[in-house]
């Protein structure tokens, strides 16, 4: 079964980059805004202040000589008319009352400020382009050159960065590609580590290589534990069912002893599939099974035909409702395992009526007609060793560890299993596959 990577992760260096770019935006805006704020303070202080500052020196000197002239200078020009006439100021100068004017049509900043005294009103004009050149000169040229130091100074501590980081972006690839279940797995070639390697990454690449060689010999062990317990355990059980072939092939075997052989072969076989089952869930990884295309109507055949061991003397029908010819590649035996288990207890917990096995395009469904369990029943199937209680409805004791094999199973291999039941209905369960494709025409005949 192949696991699918997720590609949304996030390196160190893609972080480091983001921050970096959103510290910059922000000092971009904020250097936005203080050229603008700036330009606001020249015009509504600095601006204001001087053009009051010219209005009472003009009219102080105007009070001692009348001839006195207003300003006429680049930046400020000055117009002194009498107060129920306009003649001599420029017509767009015209209509203005007394105090600060926004002058509109003129240049950004243009400002005037209309005073009067004396029985005569003075009209003084700002050049609103002097502000300009001041915010370029005190404001813009300044800012840039410290604008042009914090990026290069960022644009340096980001390449340091990077470099310092180089280690350990490296160690993380590296451990990322680390498979312990290979023999040839290994971490010991970090000779080449790029960057600035100083004592930490050292000390990670110790720690590191220690561990690998610790997982590695819990991966030789679990290997060598799982292939004795597979050999150790089949021997005895394939005695003992070869044993129990041939009493059951004794032609003066009374029915009393056939009945306890009989169980001693359904028992046999119980503790094979467990062993199977266990030993899958033990290994590390799943690539000791080979994935196969596997026909999901043979494999419940198959089982079913296994499940016969356990009707005993119950009237019970099994059938198979092949509605699509469902086929998936993954570990056939997982499969055989998974859904073996589901067939034998809706085999061993259905008294009579009837088992059907439904095959759909994505999923497999197995419902039975026998006692059904409760809500509360339902949501605790899946713990291991639980087993309902339904006194005086059968005689089966189970191990309590089947349905919570195919529960791990499925979770390993990225199925679904759905269950409902209902008391003295019957119990449906879906397994749902992730991985399902139509087969050629002419192979979806029902069984």
């Amino acid at each position: 079964m192949k696991h699918k990577k997720d590609l949304r992760q996030s390196t160190v260096r893609s972080k480091l980059s983001r921050k970096m770019t959103l510290q910059a935006c922000l000092i971009g805006l904020v250097a936005v805004l203080s050229i603008g704020f700036a330009s606001v303070v020249i015009e509504q202080f600095l601006v204001r202040e001087a053009l009051t500052g010219e209005a009472d020196h003009f009219w102080e000197g105007y009070s001692q000589d009348s001839s006195f002239q207003p300003p006429n200078t680049e930046n400020l020009k000055g117009y002194l008319t009498n107060v129920d006439s306009r003649a001599g100021l420029p017509k767009p100068l015209q209509g203005y009352g007394l105090g600060f004017q926004k002058m509109h049509g003129q240049t950004a900043h243009s400002l005037m400020y209309t005073t009067e005294r004396h029985g005569k009103r003075l009209y003084l004009l700002f050049d609103g382009e002097s502000v300009l050149r001041l915010a370029l000169y005190f404001g813009i040229f300044p800012l840039t050159i410290v604008l042009v130091l914090i990026y290069t100074t960022a644009w340096w501590v980001y390449r340091e960065s990077n470099y310092l980081l180089s280690p350990i972006v490296w160690l993380a690839n590296k451990f990322d590609r680390f498979d312990p279940a290979h023999a040839d797995a290994s971490l010991e070639d970090l000779s080449n580590i790029p960057g600035d390697v100083d004592w930490e990454v050292e000390k990670l690449v110790t720690s590191f290589s220690s561990y690998s060689r610790r997982i590695q010999r819990f991966v030789e062990r679990e290997r060598a534990f799982t292939r004795d317990a597979s050999h150790e355990f089949r021997t005895p059980l394939t005695v003992i069912k070869m044993a129990s072939d041939l009493l059951l092939a004794e032609q003066d075997l009374d029915d009393y002893s056939k009945k306890y052989v009989t169980r001693i072969k359904g028992s046999a076989r119980d503790m094979e599939e467990l062993i199977d089952a266990f030993l899958i869930l033990a290994r590390e990884t799943d690539k000791e099974f080979e994935d196969e295309q596997t026909v999901i109507v043979n494999v419940v055949e198959r089982e079913i035909r296994s499940a016969d061991i356990y009707l005993g003397n119950k009237s019970l029908l099994i059938e198979i409702d092949e509605q699509y010819p469902l086929e998936i590649f993954t570990a056939r035996k997982v499969v055989a395992i998974v859904l073996g288990n589901l067939i034998r207890n809706a085999v061993l917990y259905t008294n009579e009526g009837s088992v059907t096995v439904t095959i759909k395009e994505h999923s497999v469904v197995i419902e039975d007609t026998g006692i059904g369990m409760s809500d509360d029943q339902t949501k605790k199937i899946f713990q291991p060793y639980y087993r309902a209680e339904h006194s005086g409805k059968t005689t089966r004791k189970g191990y309590g560890v089947g349905l919570t094999i195919v529960k791990r199973l499925s979770n390993r291999f990225n199925w679904i299993v759905e269950v409902e039941s209902e008391v003295d209905v019957g119990t449906r369960i879906e397994v749902f596959f992730d991985e399902s494709r139509q087969v050629a025409s002419g192979q979806g005949d029902k069984a």
